[in-house]
């Protein structure tokens, strides 16, 4: 009895030490974590455009630029393009060590021997300043401002504004302070007056103020504050090996001084009421050296009360204790920059970062925060950015046995476990993971795509192999399942539908469902876990034999879905399966995933079809809703699905990971970018903390979602403009609105660069444009250029605005707004002569053919008298002294008296023609008129001495159609030949004569009575039938006016012509 109570006591005294070496271990552990995860960090060099891979300083502005200074140039980067200033633009020295915003938006730039640069972004200022042209202004964008006289002060290391507006540099040779009350502003000497260190030998690293007004100083030799009445107090902090150099300083959300030293971190409390008392001491001329505590190294662990003061080194969890920068992020939490990594203090530990957990470089410069909540770190090789909310990445380097993994479970107890590689199970402590491989045949495999690995709710694990399905008991120690046999090896012969399980999953009654996939055939089986034995599914039951259960889900009605590798879905519920297909609206290809989300709809993930969604499993005739690429989908192949506690689907698919909100459609975008260990992912789990895990074919990442912020317009920037390849002068800081522009014809051809911010994780930021006065709709694109080419003149605006992932838009559009105007051809005033011009080319051109006209008809007119008075009267004196000799001859010549008679009637024929020929040309006969009187009077002179009966129809007003002479004259003497006609031969006793006008055209009609003739068919049978030349000539004086000259006759049937001439 003794025996076994000396052993109780000596187990309890193990117990016991064991308790308490395990909590001072905890106990010691706390302040400080060593994580082990790989950090989504991305970073940047000169490859992506940095002007170096030094980073001496980041800074974010008011507009969200995060600015890059560095050893070779001023950077400024959007989000997706750096912009480099050098010395080329204007920089005094190519090493910038700070920059500073002002609060009217001025900004100054440090540089290390070049003194203090101010920034001009506006060309055209820059040019009305500079007096110079804009490529001129273009290259010059900085204005030099030298610091002091010595080299020393010259190295500027800082910039500060305080609430007064006055602008503070700290350099290498004392503190400067900004006089900008004169014309010229200047710098300014102040004096710090430290003991036994003059201003010239003291540098100046970092400023802030306090809520009091105070402004606190980091110098080489300690912490200096200024109050507000100009008043120094000298604070020594820690000197080390000559030095007590202060390299950074924060003032946090609680008022807490943070200073950063080269030998570690001071955190502080001011006691204002202590500096009030000091105030009233009166300004001194030297600064007074007080303590900060007695005794900082043991003051009080928690900074809450003014006075309270503690020093941190690595012995309280600092990654190294030369402190170079800090900063708080808008989460609360500060982080600490140093010679050996990152530090992070949440307000109850440190949690170091090294190059160990993705850090490119130990070394960290500065810090600094996007707008979207990243945080950002300078270091000697680059500039790294943490996705703060983004995805921590685990591989070997973290415990895990193999970075493909295939399956994520978590126990009752909440342990989480991940299998991966050949059945390697990872158990995660919080921080690392822990692996074992269960023992296995050798010559064990699985198949592609399998699960591996299953743990049940009972803790058992299970293992698919491609020779059965391995059982294991609940082991207390994950290491024991290296040993430990399997309980049982389940193969066909045990029940499964084939020796080569697929899937597993366990219903909510604890029964497996176990589905195979061979190379022919499929199968599913159901294992009772209270009867220990297998129960198969086949067509009896409602499943074809050859499908291959790839996924399972429970509705809330206890039916279990089914999807399978060949496609399909099926449903069974009491007892029986019900089958949909694609017709039915199931998403094509092989079901990959199934999940039901805390609504309850079912959600169905497959590898050609992208994304299903049934919000009614349990209707008879259910609806499926579907999400494609069409739909924002990166890829219709989905290969996992999870939910956080927002209600918001995440996606796995082969382009990375997809987060899809149903109540508004939106879709995020996850990739390498933000920290995801590799695109093909093909696991999703979510714990009961929140964090979702994704599995993939490189490792395992985690994703601790966050609720979603209001979202945020993006703003919209227009960055450059180029017109007929010309650059025009727009503001380095991009504008919003450029307008009266107006360019000439041959510029118009344009190219606008316009820009936004986005630094967020999965953003992908895309822009809409449209150009009023062309487009009628807005278009969308990814790039950030437009180009128009060809435009015609006109008023022109383009618009254009930016789009997030979250679908919000640019509250106002950026402009352009300019007017091309039209060649000089076709410019107002140019058309305004150009018509005054043609009228009077008309007129002249009208004045002259009037005056031609005019000329033409007086000609016409003297050689109608000519030839009426002249000739005429000769011809008419030969036919008098023809009848005279005829008659004085007497009858005794009759030879002589029948040649006078033919010479009379001649002349009597040729005073007829010259009668005719001065009716034609006389100008006073021009009109249809006249035509007729001359017909009329011709008719009756022949027609009537013949005793033929005759009528005349003439259109009304005939003096209103006027005629050319040559018209005139032909369809006279086609009258006259067609008149001369019906005498010879018509022997005829009527004749009708008509004219009329209609459609611009004048018709002629001649109608006999006569005996008629048969018309030839052609001309040339005319002139061979009928040897006289009438017909032909009237034919002929037809086709000169245009027009067409119709004969109807036949034999006893009279002749009819039909003339048909356009009027002119």
């Amino acid at each position: 009895m003794a025996g076994r109570e000396v052993m109780l006591i000596g187990r309890c005294k193990r117990a016991v030490c064991c308790w308490i070496g395990w909590w001072l271990g905890l106990v010691l552990m706390a302040p400080t974590l060593v994580q082990a995860e790989q950090l989504p960090i991305k970073t940047y060099t000169t490859a992506d455009g940095l002007g170096s891979d030094f980073i001496q300083r980041i800074v974010r502005d008011s507009r969200g630029f995060l600015w890059f200074c560095t050893r070779d140039g001023l950077s400024r980067f959007d989000g997706r393009r750096f912009v480099t200033y050098t010395m080329e633009q204007g920089l005094s020295d190519p090493t910038i060590n700070d920059l500073l915003e002002t609060h009217d938006g001025v900004y100054w730039v440090a540089t290390n021997g070049g003194g203090v640069c101010r920034f001009n972004p506006d060309p055209i200022e820059n040019q009305k300043a500079k007096g110079k042209d804009p490529q001129s202004a273009i290259h010059n964008l900085f204005t030099i401002y030298p610091v002091g006289d010595e080299p020393a002060t010259n190295r500027v290391n800082v910039l500060y504004e305080d609430r007064a507006g006055r602008l503070w540099a700290g350099t290498d040779g004392g503190l400067f302070c900004l006089d900008q009350t004169s014309d010229q502003a200047v710098f300014r000497c102040v004096e710090l007056g430290l003991p036994s260190h003059p201003d010239h030998l003291v540098g100046v690293a970092a400023f802030v103020e306090d809520r009091e007004g105070s402004l606190w100083i980091g110098t080489s030799w300690g912490l200096v504050r200024r109050s507000s009445d100009g008043r120094m107090v000298h604070y020594p902090v820690h000197p080390v090996q000559g030095t007590d150099r202060v390299t950074t300083l924060l003032i946090d959300r609680e008022g807490r001084l943070w200073v950063g030293h080269e030998a570690g971190l001071l955190v502080l409390q001011p006691d204002f009421a202590s500096i009030a008392n000091q105030k009233a001491k009166g300004k001194r001329q030297k600064a007074e050296s007080e303590p900060l505590a007695s005794e900082i190294h043991i003051q009080t662990s928690t900074i809450r009360k003014a006075g309270d003061v503690r020093w941190y080194t690595t012995a309280d969890g600092l990654v190294h204790n030369r402190v170079l920068a800090l900063h708080q992020t808008s989460d609360g939490r500060i982080w600490i920059a140093t010679a050996g990594g990152l530090t992070e203090y949440d307000g109850q530990r440190f949690r170091r970062y090294t190059t160990a957990q993705g850090l490119s470089n130990k070394f960290v410069w500065q810090l600094a925060e996007d707008c979207d909540g990243n945080l950002w770190m300078g270091t000697r090789s680059g500039a790294m950015k943490l996705t703060l909310n983004g995805f921590t990445t685990y591989d070997e380097t973290d415990g895990l046995g193999h970075t493909r993994i295939h399956a994520i479970f978590e126990n009752p107890a909440g342990a989480l476990f991940v299998v991966s590689g050949n059945w390697c199970i990872n158990r995660f402590d919080g921080e690392r993971f822990t692996s074992v491989e269960p023992k296995l045949p050798e010559d064990a495999t699985y198949s592609w795509a399998s699960q591996v690995g299953f743990l049940d709710r009972a803790g058992q694990w299970w293992l698919l192999t491609t020779k059965g399905l391995y059982r294991f008991a609940k082991v207390g120690r994950l290491q024991q399942l290296a040993h430990e046999r399997p309980l049982a090896i389940y193969t066909r012969r045990d029940g499964l539908a084939g020796d080569r399980p697929f899937r597993l999953f366990e219903d909510s009654h604890g029964d497996i469902w176990v589905g195979t996939r061979g190379e022919i055939q499929g199968g599913l089986a159901r294992w009772d876990h209270a009867t220990g034995t297998f129960h198969r599914y086949t067509e009896a039951d409602g499943l074809p034999p050859t499908k291959a259960p790839s996924a399972f889900s429970e509705a809330r009605s206890g039916a279990v879905w089914i999807g399978f590798y060949d496609g399909g879905l099926a449903r069974y519920q009491e007892g029986r399966f019900t089958l949909f297909t694609v017709m039915d609206g199931v998403p094509a290809g092989m079901i990959t995933t199934l999940y039901l989300d805390r609504a309850g709809r079912l959600w169905i993930g497959s590898n050609q079809g992208g994304l299903g969604r049934l919000d009614d499993p349990g209707t008879h005739h259910p609806r499926f809703l579907r999400y494609t690429i069409a739909q924002g989908l990166s890829s219709n192949n989905v290969r996992c699905l999870t939910e956080d506690r927002w209600g918001r689907i995440y996606l796995g698919t082969v382009r990375g990971v997809d987060r899809l909100d149903p109540a508004t459609g939106h879709i995020k975008h996850y990739t390498i970018n933000d920290g995801l260990a590799n695109s093909f992912v093909t696991v999703a789990f979510r714990d009961r903390h929140g964090a979702l895990w994704f599995g993939t074919q490189r490792g395992l990442s985690r994703l601790v979602p966050q609720p979603s912020r209001p979202p945020s317009p993006p703003p919209i920037w227009i960055g450059g403009l180029r017109i007929a390849g010309v650059s025009q002068p727009v503001s380095e800081l991009g504008e919003v609105d450029i307008s009266g522009l107006e360019l000439g014809s041959d510029q118009n051809q344009l190219h606008i660069d316009f820009f936004s911010l986005g630094f967020a994780a999965g953003e992908v930021l895309r822009y809409q444009y449209k150009l009023e006065g062309a487009d009628r709709d807005w278009s969308t694109t990814d790039q950030r250029s437009v180009n128009y080419a060809n435009l015609s003149a006109g008023d022109y605006r383009f618009l254009v605005r930016a789009v997030s992932a979250d679908g919000q838009t640019s509250p106002t559009p950026a402009a352009v707004a300019f007017t091309i105007l039209p060649p000089v051809w076709q410019r107002w005033w140019f058309l305004a002569l150009a018509v005054i011009f043609g009228g009077v080319m008309v007129y002249a051109i009208h004045h002259y053919r009037l005056a031609h006209l005019l000329e033409l008809e007086r000609v016409r007119t003297r050689i109608a008298t000519d030839l009426h008075d002249d000739i005429g009267s000769s011809l008419s004196r030969i036919v008098i002294l023809s009848e005279v000799v005829k008659q004085e001859i007497g009858t005794t010549h009759q030879g002589v008296v029948q040649r006078l008679t033919e010479v009379a009637e001649t002349a009597r024929e040729l005073v007829d023609t010259m009668s005719d020929i001065v009716w034609s040309i006389d100008p006073q006969r021009d009109d249809l008129k006249n035509v007729i009187a001359r017909i009329r009077r011709f008719a009756s002179d022949v027609l009537g001495v013949q005793g033929i009966g005759w009528k005349f129809q003439t259109p009304p007003e005939p003096e209103k159609v006027k005629l050319t002479p040559e018209q005139r004259r032909h369809i006279f003497l086609i009258f006259k030949e067609a008149i001369h006609n019906i005498v010879r031969h018509a022997d005829c006793t009527f004749v009708s004569l008509t004219i009329h006008v209609a459609g611009g055209r004048l018709v002629a009609e001649i109608h006999d009575d006569g005996r008629g003739f048969l018309v030839p068919a052609t001309p040339e049978l005319i002139r061979q039938d009928r040897p006289g030349h009438g017909l032909e000539s009237m034919r002929a004086r037809a086709a000169a006016l245009g027009g067409q000259l119709h004969i109807d006759s036949a034999p006893g049937r009279g002749t009819h012509l039909i003339l048909s001439i356009p009027l002119k």
